[in-house]
C-alpha cells in the first residue's frame, strides 16, 4: 500500500509544483552560531506545496489510496513541506548539524490555518543514513507520507527530525536509543521549527502553543 502511495505523492507534488509555485523562491538567513535548537537557514527551503483537492482526487483514484483515505479520512488541508536544518548535539554532546521536516497545514478551512497545534513526531528505526522524512518526492519515504496524510492534512503542524548520523549530519554514529540525545534532539527540532514558522510561505498558520508527542 505504501510503495503505491509514494508513487502517487511524486506525481501530486509534480501537480502541486506546476499548481502553487513548488520550491521556496525566499532568500534565507543563514546562522553563524552552532548552539543547540539554531535554525541553519531561516526561511527553510520549501520543498513542496499540494493542496487538498488535488490530493483527495487522486488518493481516491486508486485502491491503496482509497485505503489510506479509510485510515486517515479525506485531507481537509493543503500541505507545505519545509526542510529544517538546524544544530543539536551527538551522544557526547558534541554539536552535529542535523535535519528534518517541517510540514505546514493550508488552505481556507477553519482547521488549516490560524493558530494551530503542533505533532513532534518520532521515527522508528532506520538503517538508511541517507534517509530524508522531509523529502516528499522520494518514493521510498513511506512514512513522510503517512504522517503528511495522517497528522498534516488533517490540519497538525508536523515537526519530524530525521536524527543526527542521518541525512546531512556528519557524525560518525547516530545515538541509537540514547534517551537523553533523542529527546534533546527532539527539543532542538521543535525550537527550530518554531524560529521557522513565522517566515515560511504559510504566513496564515501559527503555532497555538499546543504540543502532541508521537
Amino acid at each position: 500500500m505504501f510503495k503505491a502511495f509514494s508513487a502517487f505523492v511524486v506525481a501530486a507534488v509534480a501537480i502541486g509544483l506546476a499548481a502553487c509555485g513548488g520550491t521556496s523562491t525566499q532568500t534565507s538567513a543563514h546562522a553563524t552560531s552552532t548552539a543547540r535548537g539554531t535554525l541553519v537557514e531561516n526561511p527553510p527551503l520549501r520543498i513542496a506545496s499540494l493542496n487538498a483537492a488535488a490530493l483527495t482526487a487522486d488518493l481516491s483514484a486508486s485502491a491503496s489510496g482509497a485505503q489510506l483515505l479509510q485510515l486517515t479520512g479525506a485531507p481537509a488541508c493543503g500541505v507545505d513541506f519545509y526542510y529544517v536544518k538546524f544544530w543539536t548535539v551527538g551522544g557526547a554532546n558534541e554539536p552535529t548539524e542535523s535535519s528534518g521536516a517541517l510540514m505546514v497545514p493550508t488552505g481556507s478551512a477553519p482547521a488549516c490555518s490560524g493558530a494551530r497545534p503542533i505533532v513532534l513526531y518520532a521515527h522508528g528505526t532506520q538503517t538508511n543514513k541517507a534517509a530524508n522524512i522531509a523529502d516528499i518526492t522520494d518514493p521510498s519515504n513511506a512514512e513522510g507520507d503517512l504522517i503528511a496524510a495522517m497528522f498534516a492534512a488533517q490540519g497538525y503542524i508536523v515537526v519530524a527530525p530525521n536524527y543526527a548520523g542521518y541525512d546531512i549530519s556528519t557524525l560518525g554514529y547516530h545515538p541509537y536509543v540514547d534517551a537523553v540525545q533523542q529527546s534533546d534532539e527532539m527539543i532542538d527540532i521543535l525550537a527550530a521549527a518554531r524560529k521557522a514558522l513565522p517566515n515560511t510561505l504559510a504566513t496564515a498558520t501559527g503555532d497555538n502553543g499546543k504540543l502532541f508527542v508521537t
